[in-house]
C-alpha cells in the first residue's frame, strides 16, 4: 500500500503560517474590543467599527490609545491565558505520543476502519442474527476509536513476553464472550481475572491436573466420553438398537492422534513407521476401552505387555470391531524388536498416565460423580479455564483434548441450526497454545470456524513458535485464514518483521531543498518512497502500541486497552482480591 506522506518542511511552513494568522487576528480583535470598551467607560465618542480602519488610526496616533485601553487589554490577555490553560487542563487525554504515533496518519483510518468500529461490528452481529460487538482489538491511534472484529472473525496475535497479551486481549476478549467460553493458560492470572464476571453468566469449570491455580478435583472428565459417549445416569456406554456400543473408531483415531501430537516436542522429527504404529496402537486400545467403560489409566497398563491387549483384543471382537480387532492382534505379534519399539513409543506418548494427580481429573472411579459433558457446555453460558504447565510432567496432551472435544462439540451444534451456525457466538482464548494446546489441525478450524460462530483467538509468542508446533505451511495456513492478525511488539525476528513492514507498505514523501545561485532562489521538491514502519521500528514498537492487520483494510497502528482501562475494571479488581 503507497500513501502520501508530506514534507517535513512544508508542514512547519504551514503550521508557522497559521500560527501568525491566529496571532494576526487575535491582535485586531484585542485592539478592537479594548478601544471599544474603553471608549464606554471614559464616555468618549464610539470609534469607528472597521477593525482594520481602527488598528491603522492607533498605529498613526490618530485614535487616543492611554491608560484606560491598556487595562482593558491586559484584562483581555489574563482571560485569554486562563481559557487556555483550562482548555489544556480540561481536554479528554489522548494518551502518550510514541514513536511510531506520526506514522499513523498514514495507515489504516477514517473509512477504512468504519467496520471495524462497535457500530461496524454491531452491524455484522444484526446480519447474522446475533448481538454485540466482537472481540476488542484494540484501539486506533488516527482517530482513537475502539476497534472489534467481528462475530465470524477469527483472530491471531504474536508478541513477545510482557507485552500486555493477557491484560489488553485475552482478558478483555473473554469477558466479551455472550455465549460458553473457554480459555487455556498456564497461569492462574486469566482465571483469577475473570472468575467473577463469568459465575455471573454461567458455571465455571476450572480443569487443573497441575494444580496451577490450586484447584481441588470437583468434577471429572473422561476423554474415552469423546469415543463412546456415556448415559447420564448409568454412566455406561450408551448402546444401538442392535446391542452393540455407540461408540466411533474414527473419533478413537482423532483422540489419539491429538494426544500423540501434544505429547511429542515440538518440531520432533517424526519415524514413518514406529510413530505411525504407535498412534494406530494408541487408538485401537483407546477405543476397546471406551466400548467396555473402562478407565482410560488401564490403556497404559494393556500397552506394557502385549499379551495384556487380548483382552482389548476381545473386547472390540464383540462388539462388532472385527477389523480394528485384528490389527491390534497383529501388532502383538510383530517381531519382538518391533512390537517392542511400536509399544514402548506408544507408552513414552500416554507417559502422563502414570500420574496419580491427574488420574482424579479423567477418570469416573476417583472423580466425585459430576462429569463434564462437552455437548452440555457447548448449549450453555458456561467457562472453561484448562490449565497446564510447561515441560515435564506437562498435561498438554489432556488439555488439548479436551479443547478438541468441545470445539468438535460446538461444531455438531452448529451444523444442526438452519443458518449452520451457532445463535449466540463462542469465545475460545487459546493463551500459550504453542505449549499447552498444541490441537492438531489448528489451521484447519481457522478455515471455517468464523462460519460457524465458532471465534477463537489464539496467542502466540513468535512466527518461529507457530512454525514450530505446527509446521511452516500450517502456520502460514494459521496466519493467512485469521480475519483479525495483531502483532503486538517483543518478536526479534528479521524475516517475519521484513513480513510485516512489506504489508504496512510504503508512503510517498516530498521532499523540499533551496539553493541561491546568480541572485536567485531555486527551491527543488522531489517525491520519494519511504517505508511507513521498517522492520527496525517493528522490533523497537513500544509496550502500548500494536499493529492489526484486518481482512480488507490498511494496517492500523493501535493503542492495547489493559483491562483497567476498559468497564470491568473495578469488578476485576474485586476477583483478583478475592483470589489472593
Amino acid at each position: 500500500m503507497k500513501r502520501t506522506m508530506d514534507a517535513t518542511g512544508d508542514q512547519d511552513n504551514l503550521i508557522l503560517a497559521g500560527g501568525a494568522a491566529v496571532l494576526a487576528v487575535a491582535g485586531v480583535g484585542g485592539v478592537w474590543v479594548s478601544v471599544h470598551v474603553a471608549a464606554i467607560l471614559t464616555g468618549r465618542p464610539r470609534p469607528t467599527s472597521d477593525p482594520l480602519r481602527l488598528v491603522v488610526s492607533v498605529a498613526r496616533g490618530r485614535q487616543p490609545w492611554g491608560r484606560p485601553e491598556w487595562l482593558v487589554a491586559g484584562g483581555l490577555t489574563v482571560v485569554l491565558l486562563v481559557l487556555v490553560v483550562g482548555v489544556i487542563l480540561l481536554w479528554p487525554k489522548r494518551g502518550r505520543r510514541m514513536r511510531p504515533d506520526l506514522s499513523a496518519r498514514h495507515m489504516g483510518r477514517g473509512r477504512d476502519l468504519a467496520h471495524l468500529t462497535a457500530a461496524g461490528s454491531e452491524k455484522t452481529a444484526r446480519r447474522l442474527g446475533t448481538v454485540g460487538a466482537g472481540l476488542p482489538i484494540g484501539q486506533s491511534i488516527a482517530g482513537r476509536r475502539m476497534l472489534h472484529t467481528s462475530w465470524e472473525d477469527m483472530a491471531i496475535l504474536v508478541a513477545g513476553p510482557r507485552t500486555q497479551k493477557t491484560t489488553a486481549y485475552a482478558i478483555p476478549a473473554l469477558l466479551s464472550a455472550p455465549g460458553a467460553a473457554l480459555a487455556t493458560s498456564n497461569k492462574r492470572d486469566l482465571l483469577d481475572s475473570t472468575r467473577c464476571l463469568r459465575e455471573a453468566r454461567g458455571q465455571v469449570w476450572v480443569f487443573d491436573c497441575q494444580g496451577v491455580a490450586d484447584t481441588a478435583p470437583a468434577w471429572h472428565w473422561d476423554p474415552l466420553s469423546y469415543i463412546a459417549p456415556r448415559d447420564p445416569h448409568t454412566g455406561q456406554p450408551r448402546r444401538l438398537p442392535s446391542g452393540l456400543v455407540q461408540a466411533s473408531e474414527t473419533r478413537a483415531e482423532r483422540l489419539a492422534a491429538q494426544l500423540a501430537t501434544s505429547a511429542r516436542p515440538a518440531g520432533a522429527r517424526l519415524d514413518a513407521y514406529f510413530d505411525t504404529e504407535a498412534e494406530n496402537l494408541i487408538g485401537l486400545v483407546l477405543l476397546a476401552a471406551a466400548c467396555d467403560a473402562r478407565p482410560i489409566t488401564l490403556t497404559y497398563s494393556w500397552l506394557t505387555e502385549p499379551r495384556a491387549c487380548e483382552e482389548a483384543t476381545a473386547i472390540l471382537t464383540r462388539e462388532g470391531f472385527t477389523l480394528q480387532a485384528e490389527a491390534l492382534d497383529a501388532l502383538s505379534r510383530l517381531p519382538d524388536k518391533q512390537r517392542s519399539g511400536v509399544y514402548g513409543t506408544a507408552r513414552s506418548l500416554l507417559s502422563w498416565l502414570r500420574n496419580r494427580d491427574v488420574a482424579q481429573w479423567i477418570t469416573p472411579t476417583f472423580g466425585t460423580g459430576v462429569a463434564f459433558d462437552p455437548v452440555a457446555f457447548a448449549g450453555s453460558t458456561d467457562t472453561l479455564y484448562a490449565l497446564s504447565k510447561e515441560g515435564v510432567g506437562s498435561v498438554g496432551p489432556l488439555v488439548a483434548a479436551l479443547t478438541m472435544a468441545v470445539l468438535d462439540a460446538l461444531e455438531e451444534r452448529a451444523s444442526t441450526t438452519h443458518a449452520g451456525r451457532l445463535a449466540v457466538p463462542f469465545v475460545g482464548v487459546l493463551d500459550e497454545a504453542a505449549n499447552i494446546c498444541r490441537i492438531r489441525g489448528l489451521d484447519a478450524y481457522y478455515s471455517h470456524f468464523g462460519s460457524r460462530g465458532i471465534v477463537l483467538l489464539t496467542i502466540l509468542q513468535s512466527w518461529a513458535q507457530g512454525a514450530e508446533a505446527w509446521g511452516d505451511k500450517g502456520m502460514e495456513k494459521l496466519w493467512s485464514s485469521a480475519n483479525a492478525r495483531i502483532y503486538g511488539g517483543g518478536v526479534d525476528d528479521p524475516a517475519f518483521l521484513r513480513r510485516l513492514s512489506d504489508l504496512i507498505g510504503s508512503a510517498e514523501q516530498l521532499h523540499r531543498s533551496a539553493s541561491v545561485g546568480g541572485g536567485r532562489r531555486t527551491v527543488t521538491r522531489t517525491v520519494q518512497d519511504r517505508v511507513i514502519l521498517t522492520p527496525a521500528e517493528l522490533r523497537e514498537l513500544p509496550q502500548g502500541r500494536a499493529v492489526v492487520f484486518a481482512s480488507g483494510t490498511p494496517a492500523v497502528l493501535t493503542h492495547p486497552v489493559p483491562w483497567w482501562e476498559g468497564p470491568h475494571a473495578a469488578t476485576i479488581r474485586v476477583s483478583l482480591e478475592s483470589a489472593a
